[in-house]
């Protein structure tokens, strides 16, 4: 895959989530597609990934480049999204539920494809902080439930969750810095050699 600029590349099963409404497919009474916007979808592009949307509104994410990695996103109910990973098999494997399609795209920049970005355009790898005391202020985690972890906002709100003690936190702590920045910022902040503005001397910022 080409090197793009950095300024091409940024202009171009939980109940408790079941409660929390989405605005996906809200044009089609919540019953439409998914619907990713086109920055998440072009920021998938420069990972080296293609987007296919099937009849029923789900939407895989293949790899056209290494191992054939697949990520397919469906809806679970109307107010929770899942997104999963296939292994050569053909077995499937959460990754994390969401309660909104801003959420995940959040966390399809910046937890998914921002690695193979960074690598792309030979830039070092982001120490991104995971532990329970870096969590954003505003948010907590839950103990694991029934094999998930939740991050929440202060008011008890759920936003996202994700199975396994270790990879949860490795997921939702820098998720709840990531919902903090727009998609534009966080595109530029993976971009950026440290991740400016995202972090600040290896340390998350604020807006």
């Amino acid at each position: 895959m080409g090197c793009a600029s950095v300024e091409t590349l940024v202009d171009a099963p939980l109940r408790t989530l079941a409660c929390v409404r989405t605005d996906v497919g809200a044009g089609n009474g919540g019953q439409g597609r998914i619907l990713l916007s086109d920055a998440c979808v072009g920021w998938a592009r420069t990972a080296g990934y293609v987007t296919a949307v099937a009849d029923d509104g789900e939407i895989q994410l293949r790899s056209e480049i290494g191992a054939p990695t697949r990520y397919y996103i469906r809806r679970r109910g109307l107010d929770r999204l899942e997104l999963t990973q296939a292994d050569d098999g053909g077995d499937e494997y959460p990754v994390l539920f969401v309660a909104a399609v801003e959420v995940l795209e959040r966390y399809l920049v910046g937890g998914l494809f921002a690695d193979d970005i960074r690598e792309d355009l030979d830039l070092p790898s982001l120490e991104l902080p995971w532990g329970s005391a870096d969590l954003c202020a505003g948010f907590e985690l839950s103990e694991m439930v029934r094999g998930y972890r939740t991050l929440k906002r202060a008011d008890g709100t759920p936003i996202a969750a994700a199975p396994d003690p270790y990879l949860s936190v490795l997921a939702l702590v820098p998720l709840s810095h990531y919902l903090q920045w727009s998609v534009t910022d966080l595109k530029r902040s993976f971009l950026h050699p440290s991740g400016a503005p995202l972090l600040r001397h290896g340390r998350y910022s604020s807006p």
